[in-house]
Parts: C-alpha cells; structure tokens; sequence
C-alpha cells in the first residue's frame, strides 16, 4: 500500500486507502482498515505534520458480504434465487454456451409433508433436495431455487440427451434421502 502520511506531507491534501487495506495482528487475526491521513498546519499555513487516523471496518465489512450474498442466494437452501438465476440466463445466452438446456423440478409431496409433519420436515425436505442437487450438478451449471417447491437448472454446453441423464441423476439422488423414513422425490 503507498504510504498515506507520506502523500499527504507531499500533496498537503488528505489521503485516504481504498479500503482494501488488512491489518495482520501478532497472533494472525485479520482486521480489515479504512484510514485517512491528514496534514497538520501551523498558524502560519506550514505543513507541521500528519494526523493518521485507522478504522477497524471488518465488521461493516462482514456484514455488507452477508447481504450480498443473500441478494444471490435462497436463505433456506443457500442455492441461487430466482433473480439471480435469470441475470445468469441473460449473461450465458452466448453462443460458446449452445447448446444450452434448463431443468424444471418440483419438489413432491412438500404441501403434505408441511400439513402431516410441519413446516420444520418441510424446509428439511426443501434442504434435502437442494444438496443433492449440488452433488450432482457440474461445476458450471447454475442451481437456483425458483420458489415454493420449485428448483430450475441451467446447464451451458449441454445437449438434451446430457440433460436427460443429470435430471435422471438428480432424480436419483433426490430418492435416496428420507425424511422420518418417508422417501423423498422430484418431477423434473
């Protein structure tokens, strides 16, 4: 990082870090910094110094991560959301993405699982289903819950027999998980 204090005994102005700035302490704890330096004047409008001022920011810093993420993610499933996944199908309409296909899966039996077991084996069944779809799906593949009981998959690169297979996969997996030993399933 270029010094701020000795900017600001050259320029006379005051100089702030971009605010990427991390302070390493002894023991390794990690505090992310914002600071400013600024010069001092005499009476006589002489530069006689510099004021260095440090704010520890790494809990702002925490915090506006958090809300970055949860404007991507589903807070129940921590899969892509809905308004994400379609800047995503914007972004990867391209032709190096073609063939590109998308998977549309319901969720079955979440209405009677909610009324019978609660909303608690509800958002379990929901959990379930969204980690096997992320042992499942392919790196690139963008997973997204669309809402309710409803999960969608965009798949770049990939013909519908490709698809056909991961959906089979997703079926698979999906059956293998239970809930109080109920089996759980999906439509794609």
């Amino acid at each position: 990082i270029e010094d701020p204090i000795e900017k600001a005994l050259i320029t006379g102005k005051v100089q702030e870090l971009d605010g990427n700035a991390i302070l390493t302490s002894k023991t390794g704890t990690r505090y992310n910094l914002e600071d400013s330096a600024a010069p001092i004047f005499d009476d006589k409008g002489i530069l006689a110094g510099v004021v260095l001022v440090f704010r520890d920011v790494t809990l702002r810093n925490e915090r506006l991560k958090k809300i970055e993420y949860m404007s991507f993610h589903d807070a129940l499933t921590g899969l892509y959301n809905r308004g994400h996944f379609e800047e995503e199908l914007r972004r990867l309409d391209t032709a190096e993405n073609l063939p590109i296909s998308v998977l549309i899966g319901d969720v079955n039996n979440l209405k009677l699982t909610n009324d019978v077991l609660g909303h608690t084996f509800g958002d379990m069944l929901l959990k379930k289903v969204a980690d096997s779809m992320r042992r499942v799906c392919r790196k690139g593949d963008i997973t997204a819950r669309w809402g309710g009981d409803e999960f969608v998959v965009l798949l770049p690169g990939t013909d519908a027999g490709q698809a056909a297979d991961i959906a089979g996969r997703i079926r698979n997996e999906v059956s293998s998980e239970k809930i109080l030993d109920i089996g759980c399933s999906i439509s794609i």
